[in-house]
């Protein structure tokens, strides 16, 4: 997601430029229903209110650029978030919630190796249909029903194909020739 930039408000409050929900909707491209949820959670508050609706400073802005950041670069929730903003408050560590996120980033990532080997495996089937005839997969299923645990062979990393041999130029031609 990309946030517009240098975006304009019509609306001065006690000195300071303010934006409407609508505003800064549009700037982060996001629903004004998302900003109000986030509000809900805890994570932002507008700075004032001006006719009961919620207006936002450039100090809200920049937080609210923070939490799309972090959700999107980062796939932080909102309550990691939360106890990032809030620093070394209470009990909260804003470390503590970093460590969280690279511990289920890390969990993640081997679920995602495993899934990536599991499909590397499928596609050493010789079969066109491998759901009914792939010996490889039939082998693994009558194991799975056996045992009752899936194969460890199965998240086994197959190894690399051999990248396809190359000719040199003469190599061709002289191959050309022949023919």
């Amino acid at each position: 997601m990309r946030a517009k930039v240098g975006f304009m408000s019509s609306e001065i409050q006690h000195g300071t430029v303010t934006y409407s929900i609508g505003e800064v909707a549009a700037r982060f491209a996001i629903a004004i229903s998302t900003l109000r949820w986030w509000e809900k959670c805890g994570v932002i508050a507008p700075s004032g209110r001006q006719s009961g609706k919620r207006r936002y400073s450039d100090p809200d802005v920049r937080r609210i650029a923070m939490v799309q950041m972090w959700q999107s670069a980062a796939a932080m929730s909102l309550d990691e978030i939360r106890a990032f903003l809030a620093g070394n408050a209470g009990d909260a560590s804003w470390r503590a919630a970093v460590e969280g996120r690279i511990a289920a980033c890390d969990e993640q990532l081997i679920r995602l190796q495993s899934a990536r080997s599991v499909l590397s495996r499928m596609l050493e089937c010789p079969s066109d249909h491998p759901a009914e005839a792939c010996p490889y997969l039939a082998a693994t299923v009558d194991e799975y029903l056996t045992t009752g645990q899936l194969p460890q062979e199965l998240f086994a990393t197959p190894e690399p194909a051999a990248p396809p041999a190359t000719r040199s130029p003469a190599d061709r031609r002289g191959a050309e020739r022949r023919n």
